[in-house]
């Protein structure tokens, strides 16, 4: 049996510009909507900002509202941030404004804690 991938788990790139690549995975089961409406966007780029030491995000332009929040993120999960429709990416386990988890970072997170504020990030679509 081959693995073309799953409904559910669905693989993207983040890359930053100059720095490198992330595999990650969007989990539709965390937050379909958001899930779904993120996918059918990318691929979405902005520049980086950082909040503290916990998280770096980009804003993507998109409005979803709340759903299946939680505050108590691990480093590398991924989120989207309905107050100014920003993907989040945690780089330390961190409590913080309720928000929508989307996926996960598998491989590479240390590119994503190396990025400055500024740096470009694209996430997109894992299809070669």
């Amino acid at each position: 049996m081959t693995n073309t991938g799953s409904i559910s788990r669905i693989p993207v790139t983040l890359e930053v510009t100059n720095k490198g690549f992330a595999e990650c995975e969007m989990i539709r089961h965390l937050s379909p909507v958001s899930v779904g409406i993120i996918l059918k966007k990318l691929p979405l780029q902005d520049r980086i900002h950082k909040f503290a030491d916990k998280l770096v995000y980009i804003e993507t332009g998109l409005t979803i509202g709340a759903e299946k929040q939680k505050t108590r993120f691990k480093r590398g999960d991924m989120a989207y941030m309905t107050s100014n429709g920003s993907i989040c990416i945690f780089i330390n386990d961190s409590s913080v404004i309720p928000m929508n988890p989307i996926g996960i970072v598998k491989s590479n997170l240390e590119i994503i804690e190396a990025t400055r504020t500024g740096d470009i990030m694209i996430l997109s679509n894992t299809q070669i």
